[in-house]
């Protein structure tokens, strides 16, 4: 058995086979604020991911609160080199990956990694809708009620929007009504003057 001393002094000791994810993890986690401490369901899961993702074969894990899913399962996929999708339940979750572990796991591997962002579809306008609605067209559109529903003078204004924005989408925590654009800050919708 054999052990490593974080910056914060406590050791992560390392009770199974050494392998590239158990020690990987064990640096990446002796580099979290207050220097790590061994979690045998993290170190047990990072190695299911990995096997998983090797013998191309589906996992299903389930852990506790404080298991450190996020890093068993990142880690892992980062270590594969191979392109993967991770689907999250909720927008926080997905933030938490985006904002917080994946830019902390670009920061402390050794083998750079790139990483994107694809909200849901719910996140996104449909210009052909929006232009469908506001112009009067209802065709499918009635079928759900929207033509009927939506304000018409709220309708333009988004349509206005939609076809200047270049993703149409608004970031996780915006405010409702307020957009990003890639390259700049949210910022809201045009109002009429």
């Amino acid at each position: 058995m054999s052990s490593t001393r974080p910056a914060g002094g406590r050791r992560y000791r390392r009770s199974v086979a050494h392998s590239p994810v158990v020690d990987a993890l064990a640096a990446v986690t002796s580099a979290l604020p207050g220097g790590g401490e061994e979690r045998p369901g993290q170190v047990a899961m990072a190695q299911a991911v990995a096997s998983a993702i090797e013998r191309k074969r589906h996992l299903v894990v389930q852990a506790g609160t404080g298991t450190g899913k996020s890093l068993a399962y990142l880690l892992p996929a980062i270590a594969s080199g191979q392109k993967v999708v991770v689907a999250t339940a909720t927008k926080a979750l997905q933030d938490q990956l985006a904002v917080k572990d994946l830019p902390f796991l670009a920061e402390h591997l050794d083998a750079p990694f790139t990483f994107a962002v694809l909200k849901g579809r719910s996140n996104y306008v449909c210009r052909q809708r929006v232009e469908e609605v506001a112009g009067g067209d209802t065709g499918q559109l009635a079928l759900d009620g929207l033509a009927h529903r939506a304000p018409k003078a709220e309708l333009k204004r988004l349509a206005a929007w939609a076809s200047t924005s270049p993703s149409a989408r608004a970031p996780s925590g915006a405010p409702r009504g307020t957009v990003a654009s890639p390259s700049g800050p949210a910022t809201p919708p045009p109002r009429p003057t």
